[in-house]
């Protein structure tokens, strides 16, 4: 039931108020009792202080017809002074169909023929009535005209109520119409002069000259300024194919600074002219960018295009830029920018990254963004089972230019080493600091052609192919080769170069009473040489051994130098 319903009482409720107060539900009489033609049904939930009861009560009460809603008695009151305007008959009045109630209350008798002659000597007077004896005040009164009104217009039957129907809808269809038209007018008006004042105020703004190719009206989706074939900067360096935009309505008419929301379509701009934005002032006193939307737009960053870009750029109550938010249609990547101290922090976050044959999730750049790249980017992800973070720099002026310092944090080392173009001769879990550099002509070709330098730590591990503690046990000068070395942390330094391979330089390799150190080379073809040093420590001898490394990785052995 609506709370904001409003009942009244019918001649039947009259007639049960005017018997003993004995007879009857003590609750339903109080609820008949307090129905008064104006107060709602939350009202009277509320003043007597029994939420469900009272809710029930009215509902037994309206199947009993000893109340009706008052929108059910306006419209009967509405129909029949229709009639009477006419000039028909009044029929007598015919209140709702009275059943027997369940529970407590009585069945009402019909009406006698007394009765019956003193409702046709009133019947005109209460078909006039807006309420049903209750004490209601004009603005009750106007209430229900306008609430019956509105009944008849959405949902009522009859003649008079398809007449209000369709005058309403013939009248917000002319509001419409003759509001998109007076629109289409003022903007063409205005128009013939637009050119002139966009080309002037937006150049005084920038400081760069403004060049506008052609001017007119367009929907998009309503009446609308369209400017098409902006030329930005000398020669045009930046441009915008398409520029839709109206004028703050309000604010134009009250002479007061306008703030405009401007949608941008196809077209390029250069870094240089998104760095000078960030440091501009209010425009001026005539009007003030809030937003601009962009689509299909494109910013070349020195030999990396960032294309297909939508999105955003908001700018603050006076005028000032303050961030955007930007994204490619491909691949899934969010490009942020935001101006602080007059500059802009740029921040690039992707789902993944595909670096080789591996993948980087969660990456997160951020840092300053320059004419050509990022100095000293935070950077950060998720990668080989484990996490990468540091400080990186991209320069991409003419190739693609990276440098970084990394820290490696429990990274998979043999998948890491099969990232280098190596087969994976250690296993476990790689920590450690690392310096990374490369100069590629794509993103695609850093993973095959960046340079890696650093320490590193392995714990729980393994060394695949040779075995030192039988080596160690081992006499004569025969090679050995096969076998796991097992050891609990490995450390040392490691240098990866394009087409040089990789050096290993084992500082310490503890597993247990084995221990060992030395250097390692791989070159680009898998050639492995080098020297490694083992030592053997019980309670009761100590025994060093000297081995150089040899073959390949595939067949990589030891063969014994003495002790």
């Amino acid at each position: 039931m609506d709370r904001f319903s409003v009942f009244c009482r019918t001649e039947a409720g009259d007639r049960m108020m005017a018997e003993p107060k004995g007879s009857g539900d003590r609750l339903t009489r109080s609820v008949l009792e307090a129905v008064d033609g104006f107060s709602t049904v939350g009202e009277l939930v509320t003043r007597l202080k029994d939420g469900k009861s009272v809710q029930r009560a009215l509902t037994e009460l309206e199947r009993a017809g000893l109340i009706e809603t008052l929108d059910a008695r306006m419209a009967r009151v509405a129909e029949q002074e229709a009639r009477w305007l006419r000039g028909d008959e009044a029929p007598a009045r015919v209140e709702p169909r009275e059943i027997a109630p369940s529970g407590p209350l009585a069945a009402e008798p019909s009406p006698s023929a007394a009765d019956k002659r003193k409702q046709s000597a009133e019947n005109r007077r209460l078909e006039r009535a807006l309420g049903s004896g209750s004490q209601a005040s004009i603005f009750d009164k106007i209430r229900v005209f306008f609430a019956t009104l509105g009944h008849r217009a959405v949902s009522g039957s009859g003649k008079g109520g398809d007449k209000i129907r369709r005058g309403l809808i013939v009248i917000v269809a002319l509001l419409v119409v003759g509001g998109i038209g007076a629109a289409v007018a003022a903007l063409a008006w205005q128009a013939s002069t637009l050119r002139q004042r966009v080309e002037q105020d937006a150049a005084a703004w920038l400081g760069e000259p403004v060049k506008v190719g052609r001017v007119g009206v367009a929907f998009h989706p309503w009446p609308v300024f369209e400017l098409g074939d902006i030329q930005i900067g000398e020669g045009g360096t930046s441009r915008i194919d398409r520029a839709f935009g109206g004028p703050d309505w309000f604010r134009w008419a009250t002479s007061q600074p306008q703030r405009l929301h401007v949608a941008l379509k196809g077209g390029s701009v250069q870094p240089s002219l998104l760095t000078r934005l960030s440091g501009l002032d209010t425009p001026g006193r005539v009007w003030r960018l809030k937003e601009i939307q962009v689509d299909e737009m494109s910013v070349p960053v020195g030999k990396t295009v960032l294309a297909d870009l939508a999105g955003s750029f908001v700018f603050s109550g006076d005028g000032k830029w303050e961030s955007a938010r930007l994204k490619p249609k491909e691949p899934a990547v969010t490009y942020e920018l935001l101006v602080q101290d007059g500059g802009i922090l740029a921040s690039v976050i992707a789902p993944e990254f595909k670096y080789g044959d591996t993948k980087l999730d969660n990456v997160l750049i951020s840092g300053r963004l320059g004419l050509s790249g990022m100095d000293d980017a935070q950077f950060s992800a998720n990668w080989l089972g484990g996490a990468i973070k540091g400080v990186v720099s991209l320069d991409l002026l003419s190739r693609v230019v990276v440098k970084g310092q990394f820290k490696l944090d429990a990274l998979n080392f043999d998948q890491l080493v099969a990232l280098m173009g190596t087969p994976a001769l250690v296993s476990g879990r790689v920590s450690g600091s690392m310096a990374m550099s490369a100069e590629v002509d794509s993103f695609v070709d850093l993973a095959g052609d960046s340079k890696w330098s650093g320490s590193f730590s392995v714990a729980d591990g393994s060394i695949n192919r040779i075995d030192l503690v039988e080596a160690m046990r081992r006499s004569g000068n025969a090679p050995i080769s096969g076998g796991v070395t097992r050891f609990n942390i490995m450390e040392g330094a490691v240098v990866r170069e394009p087409a040089k391979g990789v050096r290993v330089e084992i500082r310490r390799l503890d597993a247990g009473a084995l221990s060992a150190s030395g250097r390692v080379q791989v070159d680009a073809e898998g050639a492995v040489r080098g020297a490694l040093r083992s030592e053997v420590k019980t309670p009761v001898e100590r025994i060093v051994r000297l081995f150089s490394v040899e073959g390949t990785l595939k067949t990589m052995q030891l063969r014994p130098q003495g002790e």
